[in-house]
């Protein structure tokens, strides 16, 4: 039997460890924004028309419109992956999957639970003052659920606000516009002009400055979502940190009401 013992893997012949090898680099998005928000408007057309039904049948207006976000949601994750993966195959690398997601799901977990308070307590009461000062009267951000909901409408709540919305929002502001901005323009334009839209799309009718104090604040949450994903560089990270401040929020909402 020979006693030679077999050389090590991880280290060169002379003793010294084997360098590791740099991780791939990222490829760049491959879509323009311009695109990306086509794609999402049209595709916001079609899953609004594919809702109907759900008006005709369901009597209560509140559960009809949650039930409705929800269904919408859903056909636009859907067909965003179509989109992608027909026109843009490599889009997983672009917008980036972890290995490992337990390590993830923990720093989505810290950044969401920091991010609430620092939104709500901190910008929130910014711009609350400042409307006030502006306009001279007292602002209220627009209720965002029905007064009076039935268990159902709780339900269909909380799975819209833990899990569709998060997936479905990281996956198009942060996952698909921020990094067509960001890869074309750089980090702030693509922070700014992926939190802008994400604030847009938070508009509930309402008095415009009740409207605005929520958009304004949602255009800010965008923004530190954006970099947090860019920090990670993966989306689940995002989609934990988005779930995990919707969790306190709609928490709040159910508790108050």
């Amino acid at each position: 039997m020979s006693d030679r013992v077999p050389p090590r893997p991880d280290l060169q012949p002379g003793g010294a460890p084997v360098p590791e090898m740099p991780p791939a680099e990222r490829p760049l998005a491959t879509w323009r924004w311009w695109e990306a928000l086509l794609v999402y408007l049209l595709i916001l057309v079609v899953s609004a028309f594919a809702t109907l039904p759900i008006f005709r049948f369901i009597r209560s207006q509140g559960l009809a419109n949650l039930s409705a976000s929800a269904v919408i949601a859903l056909i636009n994750v859907a067909l965003l992956v179509l989109w992608l993966q027909a026109f843009h195959p490599r889009w997983r690398k672009v917008i980036g999957f972890p290995r490992r997601v337990w390590p993830e799901v923990r720093a989505g977990l810290g950044f969401g639970a920091l991010l609430y308070p620092v939104i709500v307590l901190g910008v929130g009461i910014i711009v609350n003052l400042v409307l006030q000062v502006i306009t001279g009267k007292s602002v209220h951000s627009p209720r965002q659920l029905p007064a009076h909901l039935s268990a159902a409408g709780v339900a269909i709540s909380i799975v819209y606000a833990v899990v569709i919305a998060p997936i479905h929002e990281e996956l198009f502001f942060r996952g698909i516009l921020f990094r067509s901005l960001a890869d074309r323009y750089g980090f702030a334009i693509g922070a700014a002009g992926s939190g802008l839209a994400f604030g847009l799309i938070h508009y509930v009718p309402g008095p415009w400055y009740g409207s605005l104090l929520l958009m304004s604040v949602m255009v800010f949450t965008g923004v530190a979502l954006a970099w947090f994903y860019e920090r990670r560089r993966n989306i689940v990270a995002g989609m934990v940190a988005h779930a995990t401040f919707n969790v306190i929020g709609l928490t709040l909402i159910l508790a108050l009401r």
